[in-house]
């Protein structure tokens, strides 16, 4: 992926100039001239408990230790810039990821996500920053944790994501879009598409065929440089058109049925403790989407579209290439995770199969906006679908 202008980023500061005084990244900052006080009197004011306060992770992530009861951790958003228009994206921001984490405790309370125990999203507040404050999770990252783990405790430790992949599955939303917020009663408000910063947010959509159209049309209407490729761009959109559309499942009702998508879902995200899911971290990028695209293989096994090798456009190295199984194994992995969730859930099964080749074209057609790989990956794809139409 290409890497990101911060400078163009419509609401994110550069990191090295992000006014607040929790940038770890600005010149002269010291972990030891932060007063953590104020934290401590924010917990007490909003929950009424005692803590000891300490730094629990890079990106402003406080741990507290309560005088009775488990720990806690604070999350202070800091990398944004100061104009009224920046500021008011940040709580629309850590208001969707409340408003999911609310929701995916309601109706699926066994997917391992953070529980949001209290929140203060004003800039002038005594931290001195927006801040939520959850319940502590515990465990490895799963990148971290994966080459430590036994071939049997790696098929354990996938059925126990296929469990939280049906789970969130399982939360269906009223139309395509992401979670904006929820209204007093509890019921979701779906606000416009926001999958990545590079990207720009796309009005909600009712149907499945729009938000395709959608997606084709910002990329084939985005300048492209027709000199790089030995094909026409053109011919190349319009066969893909016709396939997305074909591809679109008309005959299954339950398949457009948006659903929750955790769209961060990489090996970073996910913690691993005794072998199983511990926890599903990073929500405030999410999607609701048709069910057939939000059935998904978990990233680190897949060998498919931008995780093929052969299109260069993953690196399977980062953040070290022990973290990812070979294309062997990750066969075996997905057969695992197939089964078992086909134990838990017939329309999940079903959604993984009918949108698998949609699925794949979407993603690379993302990719593709950004990227010469990306378009080169496209078009290679496009033409080994074709000839599997033919034979």
């Amino acid at each position: 992926m290409p890497s990101l202008d911060e400078n163009k980023l419509p609401f994110y500061a550069p990191t090295s100039r992000a006014p607040t005084k929790y940038n770890p990244f600005r010149p002269g900052y010291k972990q030891e001239d932060i007063d953590t006080q104020p934290l401590i009197e924010a917990v007490y004011n909003l929950l009424g408990a005692e803590t000891k306060c300490r730094l629990f992770a890079l990106h402003k992530v406080y741990e507290f230790d309560m005088k009775t009861g488990p720990p806690l951790v604070a999350r202070i958003q800091w990398n944004f810039k100061a104009d009224p228009v920046s500021s008011t994206w940040v709580v629309e921001k850590m208001t969707r990821e409340v408003a999911v984490l609310e929701l995916l405790q309601r109706v699926s309370p066994q997917v391992p996500a953070p529980r949001v125990l209290a929140f203060d999203f004003a800039f002038n507040n005594s931290v001195g920053a927006p801040f939520t404050i959850m319940n502590r999770l515990y465990g490895e990252d799963l990148w971290m944790a994966w080459p430590t783990l036994s071939a049997d405790d790696r098929i354990t430790f996938v059925k126990s994501l296929a469990s939280s992949f049906v789970g969130i599955f399982n939360v269906r939303l009223p139309s395509i879009g992401s979670l904006e917020k929820l209204t007093p009663d509890g019921v979701p408000v779906i606000g416009s598409i926001l999958p990545h910063l590079i990207s720009l947010p796309m009005e909600p959509c009712e149907t499945l065929y729009q938000y395709v159209t959608r997606q084709l049309d910002h990329t084939c209407a985005r300048p492209q440089d027709e000199t790089l490729y030995d094909f026409p761009l053109p011919d190349l959109f319009d066969r893909i058109r016709s396939l997305a559309i074909r591809e679109i499942p008309q005959d299954d009702p339950s398949m457009l049925v948006p659903v929750l998508v955790h769209v961060d879902m990489n090996n970073r995200n996910i913690m691993v403790k005794d072998a199983t899911v511990s926890g599903i971290l990073d929500w405030e990028i999410h999607s609701s989407l048709p069910a057939c695209l939000g059935a998904t293989y978990p990233d680190f096994m897949r060998y498919d579209a931008t995780y093929h090798p052969k299109y260069g456009i993953q690196p399977r190295l980062m953040p070290t290439k022990e973290c990812w199984p070979s294309e062997e194994e990750a066969a075996t992995l997905r057969h695992v995770f197939r089964e078992a969730t086909g134990v838990l859930s017939s329309d999940f099964v079903r959604a993984l199969d009918k949108g698998e080749t949609l699925r794949q074209l979407l993603e690379l057609v993302s990719c593709s906006k950004y990227s010469t790989d990306g378009m080169l990956a496209l078009f290679a794809w496009e033409q080994e679908m074709a000839k599997r139409r033919v034979v």
